[in-house]
């Protein structure tokens, strides 16, 4: 008896913690007091926002009707795991609204009105603040995890590696004792961050070499980081073409080739990826070739870059449609697709560089600088960079700081 009595205490028990049914006071202007059923959760890998609407309660039209109404605000296929869901009945359990919260701060409301007999949507935002965050710290170990220990969020340790990315190789260059700081937008509610926007600024510090960037908007919309003297400190090119496995051969003016079975001039970097792989422009140019080669470098595209540079990218499966010959290109606007044309033993990238018409290394290559910023523009961001260095310098060691 004693068991069979803990055992239903136990049923009770995990009815209370586990139930996803449960009642709150929900006042609004048209419900000054009623008490609303409400059955809610939140969206795992695999879910389909129709199937819960009827798992939850409501018949295969109130779901139709319900996500029907949601696509015309919302695109359904947008749902995310972890997004939240509430669906609020009423005490006699008539279906009364729907309430679908997408990221953290869009949330979209479909309710059923009983006097016209029909369902209406509308998206909403939760009432957030736009308000500056910093936090600093010291390399403990990995950037990554020295970062999350202070409670950064990865989209945040993600740009500020890329911003320095041209300055620093936070794989090799990380050392114990570096120092970092940042700045960023982020809305807040009730003093929780929501939603993480850009870097507005950004230093790391390690042994002699201290480096800062400051974003700057321009007139014309464009916008970047610029470091305290208004150099940007991005570099005019990519480190590499695309994303690769490993490089299969090096450059090399004597190398064996797998095909003709004799050494000769190699004078390019073989970067090993799967066939379709995406490749990028190293740099804004005009395309200056793109086609067929007759020398073994199969499908092809030619860049001509300012300061005398041109760039190869050969054994190309295809060209992507809109590029060719005198076309204009961005800094890592895909140019084309990993392949093996020509004399290709199997897929990779063949990709060379040229300086005033001479190949050289670009693994050795000092990456050079992007273009600084445009003289009538220096007084203004030296303004923003005094107030970012001001907030920079207050920032506490080891946490995160809401101004």
């Amino acid at each position: 008896m004693r068991i069979l009595r803990k055992f239903i205490f136990f049923i009770f028990l995990a009815g209370i913690v586990f139930s996803p049914v449960y009642y709150l006071k929900f006042k609004t202007k048209k419900f000054p007091s009623e008490e609303y059923l409400i059955k809610e959760g939140s969206m795992c890998e695999g879910d389909i926002l129709g199937d819960i609407l009827v798992e939850n309660g409501l018949t295969y039209t109130q779901a139709y009707n319900i996500t029907n109404q949601l696509k015309k605000v919302f695109n359904v296929r947008r749902c995310g795991i972890g997004d939240k869901w509430k669906i609020y009945f009423d005490k006699d359990g008539n279906f009364v609204k729907f309430v679908y919260q997408h990221g953290p701060v869009d949330y979209y409301v479909v309710r059923y009105d009983k006097e016209k007999g029909c369902y209406n949507v509308k998206k909403k935002k939760i009432k957030a603040e736009k308000k500056l965050v910093g936090a600093k710290g010291k390399i403990q170990s990995s950037l990554y995890e020295s970062m999350r220990k202070i409670g950064i969020n990865p989209e945040i340790i993600i740009q500020f590696a890329e911003i320095f990315s041209s300055k620093v190789d936070f794989f090799t260059d990380c050392r114990n004792g570096d120092e970092f700081a940042i700045l960023w937008n982020s809305y807040t509610h009730n003093g929780e961050i929501l939603q993480n926007l850009h870097i507005c600024a950004a230093m790391y510090k390690s042994g002699y070499s201290t480096y800062y960037a400051f974003y700057f908007k321009l007139e014309n919309g464009k916008s970047g980081y610029y470091d305290e003297k208004g150099k940007s400190v991005e570099s005019a090119f990519l480190k590499a073409p695309l994303h690769y496995r490993r490089i299969s051969s090096y450059f090399s003016y004597r190398r064996f080739h797998p095909i003709l079975k004799t050494y000769r001039p190699h004078l390019g970097i073989d970067y090993a990826a799967p066939y379709g792989t995406p490749v990028s422009a190293i740099g804004d140019g005009r395309v200056i070739f793109a086609g067929w080669t007759k020398n073994g470098y199969g499908i092809a595209v030619k860049i001509k870059h300012p300061n005398g540079y041109i760039s190869y990218y050969g054994h190309l499966s295809r060209i992507k449609k809109g590029i060719r010959a005198g076309k204009l290109v961005k800094k890592g606007q895909v140019i084309g697709y990993v392949g093996a044309t020509g004399l290709a033993t199997g897929p990779h990238l063949d990709f060379r560089l040229k300086k005033n018409g001479r190949f050289i290394n670009f693994l050795k290559l000092k990456m050079p600088p992007s273009y600084p910023l445009p003289s009538k523009y220096l007084d203004e961001f030296e303004k923003v960079k005094e107030e970012m260095m001001e907030k920079l310098n207050s920032l506490k060691d080891g946490q995160i700081t809401l101004f």
